[in-house]
């Protein structure tokens, strides 16, 4: 039998307080990001393990990251740039 993947669309309804949480933390997470990615751009550097060793500490202290959401800007960085370097290719 196949993979078969299902897609659900759901809308969620905060409170005010709730959306000031989340603003946030998306904005500390886009931000988080962009570093990242002016490293990337320097350094072309898209491997996880040495990414993680030179900028982990970075996003923990200057942007209060969690770990997982330290170890998630670095895939979504690098996943970024992979797409982008794929497409160039085509």
């Amino acid at each position: 039998m196949g993979q078969m993947t299902i897609t659900a669309k759901i809308q969620i309804i905060a409170a005010e307080t709730d959306k000031v949480l989340l603003d946030e933390t998306m904005s500390v997470y886009r931000n988080a990001c962009n570093y990242v990615s002016d490293y990337v751009f320097r350094t072309h550097d898209l491997k996880q393990f040495s990414l993680n060793k030179a900028l982990y500490s970075t996003l923990r202290e200057k942007f209060n990251l969690k770990s997982q959401m330290a170890q998630s800007v670095l895939k979504t960085v690098i996943a970024r740039y992979k797409t982008i370097l794929e497409n160039q290719n085509e």
